[in-house]
């Protein structure tokens, strides 16, 4: 099977005093080192922190043609995490793809939260498989709520099915901040199977270096005076010293630990399925009783996160992808093309309707719109904002927020590296006989190679430190203004902040990387910046590790549930910072 491949040559960063000429520029992309194969990269060429913008995305497209490959399968079994080297990329029909057979977070943190009840396949003893990681899936959630063993029961009028599905989708929510939407869905009828057939459903996965780690070190749960407690505060007793924690006191996951988060929606009739990979997904709907039941659907591809920790890369690598028709005008054509670049301008010419600001002030933020809430959707993007806890609301709530562009456009070297790949499968869809692929259709919106401080960020033609890089954020995952401009943390009232609480402390700081017998500290934004709060709580970027309460149920197409999601979040950081973590909402 032919691998289409161009010449090697690595990409260095060019000096922000030297604005290339184009013949400089189109070296650059001239001289990738890009394939269509399904070995995973381990590393960018000359390490993270070296990089310019191309060598990164092309870091994460590698990444990204590897983990959809097919799956290989033995002995009518799939083996999780290992590519089929004889499966054509792109070909339909031919089973899970690598990232899809990782283990769900359940799978690796049962919602049972016991130390007697470590993830299925634990004691299986399999040869060169210790920990049964390539078990089949099976999703356990609290034992209380289902007696089953933990797992789901089907709703009324679906099959029960003999193996649960690979995809199982069970968060409703932008991490508990909002719930989106897709207008082209607007004319499907809500019904049994399906109370809101617009919504987007999220997963969240890893693969065997982080489940083993869990397992031998017996972090699958949570709790006082637990081993995941005990490296928790060994951390945060680091930080609020200055001196880092010997590494194996605190959870320090290996490199070439890979987690992934996807969204999924419905294609409405009169979708082209052809421009999207689907896969038979999981949802949950509620019981007559209020609790969460499943029923399963073909449903369609909507994005990707993939982070990975590379030797280079301790803080992760973050690399998000779309597909190509997520952003359209009400009329449903394409605000960009398949490499990212804008092809016409939106009816309104901000990135939402209404526009949105948000402004700190200490102990008293305040949200503000300048127009309507958005009544003609058409087939746009929209999103309802969820109510925050508590008096103070940051966030415009009760109406819809209708998506126009992006907050931050797709960089010119991103829309290069992705006009090349898209090219690549072409050729490779040629000389294998296919017709076409979903993957021509998908785009690298942004990667983040590095941490650095707002006030770092450049316009340096392939500096991985520009702003679309620092504010890196997925159109369909984090979609609201506080996710989109992404900075420090969220406030207690769901509103975006630089600070802890209020307005006093500007150089609040989110990425602690150890250097020596110190920290080299940043206030990063974007993804890297989100998932370096989960890191000052102690947990390594992971926001997965002792989200086992949030396990006890899957999530329902209600805002209530995500504030049980926030909750979560928010617990992340409440003990470093003396702030109270917020309650979990009556049900």
């Amino acid at each position: 099977m032919p691998l289409i491949v161009v010449a090697t040559m690595l990409t260095p960063a060019l000096a922000a005093d030297a604005p290339p000429d184009e013949a400089s520029r189109q070296a650059l992309f001239q001289g990738l080192n890009l394939s269509v194969s399904p070995t995973p990269p381990t590393d960018i060429p000359g390490g993270a922190g070296n990089a310019g913008l191309v060598d990164a995305s092309a870091f994460a497209w590698q990444e990204f043609i590897a983990l959809n490959w097919p799956a290989l399968q033995q002995n009518g079994q799939v083996v999780r995490d290992q590519p089929d080297p004889q499966a054509v990329f792109g070909s339909p029909g031919s089973g899970p793809l690598v990232w899809e057979t990782f283990r769900h977070k359940v799978e690796i943190f049962p919602g049972s939260n016991s130390p007697s009840d470590p993830p299925h396949g634990y004691n299986s003893g399999t040869p060169g498989d210790p920990h049964g990681y390539s078990a089949p899936p099976v999703y356990v959630y609290s034992p209380t709520v289902y007696p089953r063993g933990g797992q789901v029961d089907a709703c009324p009028g679906q099959p029960v099915v003999a193996q649960a599905p690979w995809i199982n989708l069970d968060e409703t929510s932008e991490i508990g901040l909002t719930d989106m939407y897709a207008g082209v869905l607007s004319n499907v009828a809500p019904s049994t199977s399906n109370s809101a057939p617009t919504q987007f459903r999220y997963l969240a996965k890893a693969n065997s270096a982080e489940y083993n780690y869990v397992v031998d070190q017996n972090l699958w749960y949570a709790g006082p005076n637990t081993p995941l407690q005990t490296r928790i505060d060994a951390w945060t007793a680091g930080v609020s010293a200055g001196v880092p924690a010997d590494p194996g006191s605190v959870v320090t996951l290996p490199a070439g630990t890979i987690e992934v988060k996807s969204a999924w929606r419905m294609l409405a009739p009169g979708e082209d399925a052809s421009r999207y990979h689907t896969n038979t997904v999981r949802y949950y709907e509620a019981d007559a009783s209020g609790v969460p039941c499943y029923w399963q659907a073909e449903w369609a591809l909507a994005a990707l996160h993939i982070i990975q920790k590379t030797p280079s890369a301790p803080y992760f690598v973050f690399a998000t992808f779309e597909q190509a028709d997520n952003i359209v005008q009400p009329d449903g054509t394409p605000i960009e093309n398949a490499a990212g670049a804008m092809v016409q301008q939106p009816v309104w010419a901000t990135p939402t309707t209404p526009y949105l600001f948000y402004q700190d002030r200490a102990n008293n933020p305040f949200v503000g719109t300048n127009d309507a809430y958005c009544d003609n959707i058409g087939s746009r993007l929209y999103y309802h904002e969820i109510p925050a806890a508590g008096d103070v609301q940051g966030t415009p709530v009760g109406g819809n927020i209708c998506v126009n562009k992006r907050y931050e456009p797709i960089a010119y070297e991103i829309q290069q590296i992705n006009t090349i790949v898209q090219k690549q499968i072409q050729d490779y869809n040629t000389s294998n006989g296919l017709s076409t692929s979903p993957w021509l259709n998908y785009k690298l919106v942004s990667v983040q190679a590095v941490p650095f401080n707002k006030s770092d960020i450049v316009t340096t033609f392939n500096s991985t430190r520009q702003r679309g890089s620092y504010y890196q954020a997925n159109i369909v995952v984090e979609t609201d203004y506080t996710l989109q401009q992404f900075s420090g943390r969220i406030a207690d009232d769901n509103a975006p902040t630089d600070y802890p609480k209020g307005g006093n402390q500007p150089n609040f700081q989110n990425v602690y990387l150890p250097e020596g017998n110190s920290f080299k500290t940043y206030q990063m934004g974007g993804c890297m910046g989100c998932h370096g709060n989960a890191q000052l709580g102690g947990t390594d970027f992971s926001f997965l590790f002792g989200g086992n309460t949030l396990s006890a149920k899957p999530d329902l197409p209600d805002p209530d549930d995500a504030v049980e999601a926030r909750a979560f979040y928010r617990a992340r950081l409440s003990d470093l910072l003396s702030l109270p973590a917020e309650g979990t909402a009556a049900k």
